[in-house]
């Protein structure tokens, strides 16, 4: 009976320890599994947080090269049917420099262009009613003013301006006249003007001076703005009348061509443009095309143009664009002028600079403008692609000078059809 009971006892000590063994095995088990799971949470919270880095590092990096390497034409608008945007004041490669201004310094300057900005707020608000002529040419700065304000809202001190970015811009002292020169928008009106006005050529009228004689030889007698120091670059900027005028730019590369290859006496063109294009872009030309240059297509001129602009050459100042010549984003100009209102232009900057009443009979040779027929038959021989390149390399002036969108592109160009 003893021993029974023994043995009972012992059963139930083996059952005991066994319950509590399996007890405690669940007990380990449950707690690795929880710390398993703890571990894998912690280990992919840092790989995320490795990754988030990874990308974050990337993001910088991307923001670095975009300062750094802003005048890309990878910033440029590649799709065709964005016909106005901002992106273009990327590409303006001379607002990407810094202007070279201390804290405080040049107060005059700033002062005097946020009392320029205020007194058209006040026409506008109605305080002075200004006259269609007037409010439409107020329009034009008001333009060229907001986009170029986008990218530089504080204009720079112009003693920091470069020589190189004032070498277009004839100076007027006796006037107080600043005027930028393009070519090709009445350029040698103007300069028949500016010379006349200084007396040095004893003339009864400006239009009696030649137009080669205006760029040779009396060309001595008009000062560039980039010819004088820093401080008087600046004096002049800060107080005179700053004037540019500009003309349709697809209308213009029709002018460029037509009076630079297009006309047989245009010989200096034919030599240094004419031949290389022939050579580079005409399949078996002639050994007198190649000699001559003369008989350059407009299909040639056209692509010669757009693979320059995308070389590290210049555009010749002929088809360069204006605001690569006169800096409007740079330089606060007073007065746009445009060639196809030409003559009425013309005589309110006179009649501005106190000058109208010197300057007797016409105001310039011409103010010819092509009809829509013939730019229309000129740009049909350019391929729909070359035309969207086209139209990428003169939009900011476009938009800078208040023209729409011209409709001999809109005529030609199927938006929806071009990939």
């Amino acid at each position: 009976m003893t021993s029974a009971k023994e043995g009972s006892k012992d059963l139930e000590y083996i059952r005991l320890y066994r319950a509590s063994y399996l007890a405690e095995k669940c007990s380990d088990s449950g707690g690795r599994t929880e710390r398993v799971v703890i571990m894998r949470m912690i280990r992919s919270m840092v790989t995320f947080a490795k990754v988030s880095l990874f990308f974050l590092n990337l993001y910088v990096a991307a923001v670095v090269l975009v300062v750094v390497m802003g005048h890309w034409r990878i910033f440029e608008s590649q799709d065709p049917n964005r016909r106005y945007d901002d992106s273009h004041l990327i590409v303006m490669r001379e607002l990407k420099e810094e202007d070279g201004r201390k804290p405080g310094e040049d107060t005059a300057f700033l002062s005097n262009s946020s009392n320029q900005v205020d007194s058209r707020t006040n026409i506008r608000n109605g305080m002075t009613t200004l006259s269609p002529f007037l409010k439409e040419r107020d329009d034009r700065v008001q333009t060229m003013t907001h986009w170029c304000s986008k990218l530089k809202p504080r204009a720079p001190d112009p003693s920091t301006i470069t020589e190189d970015k004032l070498g277009q811009m004839l100076v007027d002292d006796k006037h107080k006249f600043l005027y930028c020169q393009i070519p090709g928008v009445a350029q040698t009106d103007w300069r028949r003007i500016l010379v006349f006005l200084t007396g040095q050529v004893k003339v009864a009228s400006h239009l009696k001076i030649s137009g080669s004689d205006v760029h040779s030889k009396y060309g001595k007698y008009l000062k560039k703005l980039s010819d004088f120091p820093p401080a008087e670059r600046k004096k002049r900027i800060q107080n005179y009348f700053k004037v540019m005028f500009v003309r349709e730019p697809m209308e213009r590369l029709v002018s460029s061509y037509k009076s630079k290859f297009e006309a047989k006496y245009s010989k200096y063109f034919h030599q240094s443009f004419g031949r290389k294009i022939v050579k580079k872009y005409r399949k078996k030309p002639t050994k007198e095309s190649l000699q001559k240059g003369s008989d350059v297509t407009f299909s040639e001129f056209i692509q010669f143009v757009i693979d320059s602009e995308h070389s590290e050459e210049n555009l010749n100042e002929h088809w360069q664009q204006y605001y690569k010549q006169c800096h409007p984003c740079l330089v606060s100009y007073d007065f746009i002028g445009k060639y196809e209102t030409l003559n009425d232009d013309v005589n309110h900057v006179l009649e501005k600079i106190n000058a109208a009443q010197k300057i007797k009979g016409p105001l310039g040779t011409s103010n010819f403008t092509y009809q829509e027929k013939l730019l229309k038959t000129m740009y049909k021989s350019v391929s729909p692609k070359n035309l969207q390149r086209l139209w990428k390399i003169y939009y900011p002036d476009y938009n800078l000078f208040s023209y729409p969108y011209p409709s001999v592109l809109d005529n030609l160009l199927d938006f929806q059809g071009i990939p």
